[in-house]
């Protein structure tokens, strides 16, 4: 009995036996000899790891252990051994997390957490949360699987659970996770569709298409949609719906075919449940090309009204697909420039801008190249492909048009937050554009990853990993999705979790630049130089606003209390900035560096320069950054001042 009311992080095991009420009506000797099984193997086990026994209540058990490896060790040792003699159906769920121990009592979030994964178990597995999974995963004896995010009852954030793999261990799918989960929206992902038409270089055609599809069920709240990014993923993977399902964590999954000769167009497209394989229809349409947009829309309300039993009546009628343009070549052409668009990288976007502007071409009023040209110039700012002035000026004049022709499609609202908040810095009109956006699109992720850049404005990283973590609920595979979600743990203080999203990162794209600058930061805040060190010196070139290397580096020797390399670092820096036509971008940089030197004077000078030359992270100042001992001066807020008056962000997700 514990006397002493305390609090600790603890690896939390909650143990449970499948069935047993079943058992005790059919067999109560059988039932009751698997009850003595399995408390005999638990208490031998605990022993032999070194876990403290909490309580027993009826068949379950609650166990912490102080290592969080030993803890997923003895799990593993329990089940492998359940499985021989006397079988005993058994699921497990462990969590590390704080608890608060108070005599014969244990509570708290971690407690609460452990026993929602536990109950989505199935006989023989274990299942682990994110945060133990990323404490155990570099052991070598022990293999872990995701098997998704869920949102569980009383939880606030939604969470991955991971299912131990090893051998003799139960891996389960996900649709037979039944526990306590909050009450599931209704949920899809389109896969690419299939291009069956003679000619191969049509696939910019049957992905545009797929995509259109899916861009018109994001306007409907009720329905959870995957993003592009995440269902593209499997693009000429031949997995079974069942599998693409438990990796989006979505119930249905919408496919189909292309086949272009010509003016005419079949589509095929069914819609199947990812948890039976069930198919709740497959329909064939031989259209015209003009007649596109009607067969758009017309696959698009077969879906909703197959997810029907959660959704308002007043949307079963609604049109969700417009016409966006009456001519059909310049349709094609801007579908050909999308689908390098969507590849992301410095050559797609030379080979989409072109499509685009010859889409307008063709037609002047079509309102979706001007929405992309608008998002591309920005981007080239971004990567110092152009100036900004020269960004400036590409942008605006094709989000004027934009909004001109009254373009209700996500990009148009993603292309003025981006045009407002990165080119302007007018954050009220930032703001309005989001509103408008997730009002008529709710389910499209890029507009939530947007909104949190207007949390990091103010300050407010809480509301920020909200944000982020709808944005990759709705985009779980996405690169970007993930890499945002580390910042905003990061910046939230919260290391370890942010360390495994990175991680996450590396593991698809090794050399990821921020990434390891992230890394890196922690490492030096860790006080490991060395380690530090070695990430800076080997990152990339910075491009746009990126925080230079030389600046990291000379952070981080100047907290070594190496001022000599520090030093060199600065002079580095101090002459590209003199070499660079827009060498102002350094200003951030220098104001980083001096104030890590101490000479708040030069700090505050190039902080206001970056500021009044709208250069890059200057306006996330209000952020624990590296220019956080400038908070405690008075001229700190003579910088906030510059920034602007904060924006009332009034949102519910």
């Amino acid at each position: 009995m514990v006397l002493n009311k305390k609090r600790l992080l603890a690896a939390i095991m909650f143990t449970d036996i499948v069935g047993y009420t079943a058992m005790m009506q059919e067999n109560e000797r059988t039932a009751a000899v698997a009850r003595q099984r399995h408390r005999d193997i638990f208490e031998e086990e605990h022993k032999r790891f070194e876990g403290e026994v909490l309580q027993y209540y009826g068949d379950g058990t609650l166990s912490i252990f102080q290592s969080a490896v030993e803890a997923v060790k003895c799990a593993i040792s329990m089940q492998q051994a359940f499985q021989t003699g006397t079988k005993v159906p058994l699921r497990i769920g462990i969590h590390l997390g704080d608890i608060v121990l108070d005599d014969s009592d244990v509570y708290g979030d971690g407690v609460n957490l452990a026993s929602r994964i536990e109950s989505l178990g199935v006989p023989g597995c274990v299942l682990i949360s994110d945060k133990l999974n990323y404490a155990v995963k570099s052991q070598g004896s022990i293999s872990t699987k995701s098997v998704g995010f869920f949102e569980f009852k009383n939880i606030r954030e939604p969470v991955e659970v991971f299912a131990i793999s090893n051998t003799g261990i139960r891996v389960p799918h996900r649709s037979e996770m039944k526990g306590k989960l909050k009450e599931n929206k209704k949920s899809i992902a389109v896969l690419p569709f299939v291009n069956m038409s003679s000619d191969p270089e049509n696939e910019y055609f049957s992905d545009g298409i797929a995509e259109e599809i899916l861009n018109a069920l994001v306007k409907v709240k009720e329905i959870q949609v995957t993003a592009r990014t995440s269902s593209f993923c499997f693009k000429d993977k031949n997995l079974d719906i069942r599998e693409i399902g438990q990796q989006l964590g979505v119930a249905h999954v919408l496919e189909g075919s292309v086949r272009k000769a010509g003016n005419r167009v079949r589509v095929t497209a069914q819609l199947v449940s990812s948890v039976d394989g069930f198919h709740f229809f497959s329909e064939t349409y031989d259209q015209t090309l003009e007649d596109i947009f009607a067969v758009q829309d017309e696959i698009a309300q077969k879906v909703t009204n197959r997810l029907r039993e959660h959704l308002k009546e007043e949307l079963h009628e609604k049109q969700l697909v417009n016409a966006s343009t009456t001519n059909m070549e310049a349709y094609e052409t801007y579908l050909r420039g999308l689908y390098y668009f969507n590849q992301w990288g410095d050559e797609p976007l030379i080979k989409a801008i072109p499509l685009f502007h010859k889409a307008i071409e063709m037609q002047a009023d079509f309102a979706l190249p001007h929405a992309q040209l608008s998002l591309s110039y920005i981007f080239q700012a971004f990567q110092r492909k152009i100036t900004w002035k020269e960004a400036h000026k590409r942008a605006v004049a094709h989000l004027t048009r934009t909004l001109e022709l009254d373009s209700d499609s996500p990009e148009a609202y993603l292309s003025t937050f981006a045009f407002q908040f990165f080119v302007e810095w007018d954050w009220n009109a930032a703001l309005q554009a989001l509103k408008k956006g997730l009002k008529l699109f709710p389910n499209y992720a890029r507009l939530y990853h947007a909104l949190s850049a207007i949390h990091y404005l103010k300050g407010d990283i809480a509301g920020a990993v909200k944000t982020h973590q709808k944005g990759l609920q709705l985009n779980p595979l996405s690169v970007e999705m993930i890499f945002y979600m580390g910042i905003a743990y990061y910046w939230n203080k919260e290391y370890d979790q942010a360390n495994y999203y990175f991680d996450k990162i590396l593991a698809i794209v090794p050399n990821h630049r921020t990434a390891l600058e992230y890394k890196g930061w922690y490492a030096g805040q860790q006080n490991r130089y060395e380690e530090a060190i070695s990430i800076f010196q080997n990152l990339e070139p910075a491009s746009g606003y990126q925080m230079h290397r030389l600046t990291s580096l000379g952070w981080v020797y100047l907290k070594q209390g190496n001022t000599k390399k520090a030093e060199d670092c600065l002079e580095e820096l101090l002459k590209i900035k003199e070499q660079l036509d827009d060498g102002e971008v350094l200003s951030h940089d220098l104001a980083v560096l001096y104030t890590s030197f101490g000479d708040f004077d030069l700090a505050f000078h190039y902080l206001e320069k970056a500021i009044k030359n709208k250069i890059g992270d200057s306006m996330l100042l209000r952020l624990p950054s590296l220019i956080s001992p400038l908070h405690i001066d008075p001229r700190f807020e003579d910088m906030k001042a510059l920034i602007g008056e904060m924006p009332n962000v009034d949102l519910e997700l």
